[in-house]
């Protein structure tokens, strides 16, 4: 009897190129596609299998496609936390000239920047009290710390985000 790891670097072998395309022709973006395909292959490693071939090659499929649309709402999440930063320091709104609204897509990209440069957990804190309204309380309880703290992570982000910001304009 084969084991989980061996069938399932078979049955990665065999699809990979399949599902990199299938990723591929969602994100129209292949090095993303081949990151999202081998971030899938190492959860199922750590998962364990069902035992039989064929729902392993579906479950292997349907985490594919999961894993897509996880980042697609990724990428959305973080385009709202952006459009919701600061956006009257950022010049953005109506009314503008078109090249007042590309100096404010570029400050966007350089607020994008400061957020991919913090740590998971004080981005992932930040898009959810900022996007999703979580209050600060339930932040301390979700990631185990005190309110303070929650305060003080949020506070060095904007921060962060802000400082950025000024980098930019020089």
């Amino acid at each position: 009897m084969t084991s989980w790891r061996q069938r399932l670097a078979g049955l990665f072998e065999e699809h990979a190129r399949a599902l990199t395309k299938v990723a591929a022709r969602r994100l129209r973006d292949p090095e993303t596609a081949r990151e999202i395909v081998q971030d899938v292959y190492v959860r199922l490693l750590q998962s364990g299998g069902t035992g039989r071939t064929e729902d392993d090659t579906r479950i292997l499929y349907a985490s594919v496609r999961n894993a897509v649309i996880d980042h697609h709402r990724s990428l959305r999440s973080r385009n709202r936390a952006l459009d919701s930063i600061v956006p009257e320091q950022i010049g953005w709104g109506e009314g503008h000239s078109p090249e007042d609204q590309a100096a404010a897509r570029e400050s966007l990209s350089a607020l994008d920047r400061a957020l991919l440069e913090l740590r998971p957990q004080a981005r992932e804190m930040f898009i959810l009290h900022r996007i999703e309204g979580i209050p600060n309380d339930r932040l301390a309880k979700i990631y185990g710390i005190s309110v303070s703290a929650v305060e003080k992570q949020l506070a060095r982000v904007l921060r962060h985000c802000q400082k950025a910001l000024g980098e930019h304009r020089r």
